[in-house]
């Protein structure tokens, strides 16, 4: 299993998720999935620490993916 932590930056603020994943993936391939489901989707759901929420695609400024120890 495979963990990475992803860091949303949107226009007014940061969200952040922990994505554990079954399948070896290297973290370029990971952002690539998300960069896909972003650009299909106008809203993406993702789990943070506060709990589920939403985000709205349109404004989303950077996705960065870095990997868990």
């Amino acid at each position: 299993m495979k963990k990475y932590r992803v860091c949303y930056i949107l226009e007014d603020r940061v969200e952040t998720e922990n994505i554990i994943l079954d399948i070896n993936r290297n973290a370029s391939e990971v952002f690539e999935s998300l960069m896909r489901r972003a650009a299909t989707s106008k809203f993406l759901k993702i789990r943070t620490e506060k709990g589920s929420d939403r985000l709205d695609t349109s404004l989303i400024r950077y996705i960065r993916v870095s990997p868990l120890k």
